[in-house]
């Protein structure tokens, strides 16, 4: 199996649009694509925001315990359901949490690569 790799990067807009397009520009006609997975923050207060130590401690666990409800995901963390929930609802909005169709919630990610574009930050 794969290894699925999530890649974050803090950049501005503009440098996000030019990477997507020097990609775009480099894939020959034909030949097969790499998939790949990317989330962008326009600023690191975003990208601390969103992936804080909370969240990083519950990725952390979904992927060590594998698929677990929140009711579940809250007492392996000691945490009350509504933070958790809230956390939870945050993560799968930006991709890092995902649902199955038994309702369970999963980390899909294996490494999480994150890139700092310090003109951005």
């Amino acid at each position: 199996m794969n290894e699925r790799v999530m890649h974050i990067h803090i950049e501005s807009e503009d440098a996000f649009f030019e990477r997507a397009k020097t990609a775009f520009k480099n894939v020959e006609p034909g030949a097969g694509v790499e998939e790949s997975q990317h989330l962008s923050f326009v600023t690191y207060e975003q990208f601390t925001a969103a992936l804080s130590d909370k969240r990083m401690e519950m990725l952390s666990v979904l992927k060590g315990q594998g698929p677990l409800s929140i009711r579940a995901l809250s007492k392996a963390l000691s945490r009350d359901y509504k933070s958790v929930h809230g956390d939870v609802s945050r993560l799968m909005e930006i991709g890092l949490i995902e649902k199955r169709e038994d309702g369970l919630i999963e980390a899909p990610y294996d490494k999480i690569v994150s890139e700092i574009n310090l003109k951005a930050a």
